[in-house]
């Protein structure tokens, strides 16, 4: 459940709920109508894509989880529109809604970085969450583990949303992301999950079988496509989930080692090299504790190295 966000409420009350007035500027700003054609968003009947795309980037400034909800909602003055304009386009395979996603953060970097500047703080950001769900008919919706459930609950059904995220020295922009499966259900509940025959090539197609894809493949496969569209980073930052000598080797091989990871480390058997010997976590943070490198931060109550 979406939680309401104070501000934003304050800020519809203020305007008397009046969404043209808040969101028109923005909308000119980025040339939304342009990048939406430019992505090959297309609509043959009916409201044209670039309204239905533009309320629904909406729902959430206005505390609207669903279409459904649209529809109970006080928002009045967006009824003309029936639901199945919306599930028209939420269904169709073929849309390309991460190439839409890119080409709307290229254009907020043109707008707040035309010098194309690479700060010395920039990075790209991976963090990996919980998606939620409720129905086991979903189409490959599954077990997956929630580390923060506590001991008694260690799995949720859903999904592992896996998100990609740009931080230019300033903002942060998100740029891509992709839904995993984990533990499979029981054959029986599998063979009642939704099932759609698609194109192969389709954009919904790729969607689906990347959902079987592990998660480090797929952050390293975004991290690829974020540098082929242009943007540049110093840094990689992840947890603790990803490191591994593949990932840290991929991103180093990127534009001639153009990028550095910064990541949390296991205290398990993997050696680190340092001043010409091979340690572990453990030993390591022995020898960086006995050379007297250690620097405590009060704030976060941690010790850095």
């Amino acid at each position: 459940m979406r939680k309401k966000v104070k501000e934003i409420e304050n800020v519809f009350q203020s305007h008397g709920f009046s969404i043209d007035s808040i969101i028109q500027k923005a909308m000119k700003k980025f040339k939304f109508r342009s990048l939406v054609h430019e992505a090959g968003f297309k609509k043959e009947q009916g409201f044209s894509i670039t309204n239905i795309l533009s309320l629904m980037l909406l729902f959430p400034l206005m505390l609207i989880n669903s279409v459904n909800d649209l529809y109970e909602s006080n928002f009045d003055t967006m009824k003309k529109m029936k639901k199945d304009a919306f599930y028209r386009v939420k269904n169709n395979e073929r849309l390309p809604w991460r190439k839409l996603l890119f080409s709307v953060s290229k254009q907020f970097q043109k707008l707040v970085n035309p010098e194309k500047e690479v700060k010395s703080n920039s990075a790209f950001v991976f963090d990996d969450t919980i998606d939620q769900r409720t129905g086991k008919k979903i189409e490959k919706v599954s077990y997956v583990n929630d580390h923060v459930a506590g001991r008694k609950k260690k799995s949720t059904l859903g999904f592992k949303n896996l998100t990609m995220g740009f931080f230019d020295g300033k903002s942060f922009t998100p740029l891509d992301f992709s839904l995993h499966s984990e533990k499979a259900l029981k054959r029986r509940d599998k063979k009642k999950q939704y099932n759609k025959e698609r194109d192969p090539k389709s954009n919904g197609a790729k969607r689906k079988k990347e959902c079987e894809m592990d998660k480090i493949t797929s952050a390293l496969r975004m991290l690829k496509r974020a540098v082929k569209h242009g943007f540049r980073a110093k840094y990689v930052l992840v947890d603790s989930w990803f490191p591994s000598k593949d990932f840290l080797s991929t991103v180093r091989d990127i534009k001639n080692g153009a990028m550095h990871v910064i990541c949390a480390v296991r205290r398990d058997f993997r050696k680190y090299s340092y001043n010409g010997e091979e340690l572990n976590a453990k030993e390591l943070f022995k020898v960086l504790k006995k050379e007297k490198k250690e620097k405590r931060c009060r704030k976060k109550n941690f010790a850095l190295f």
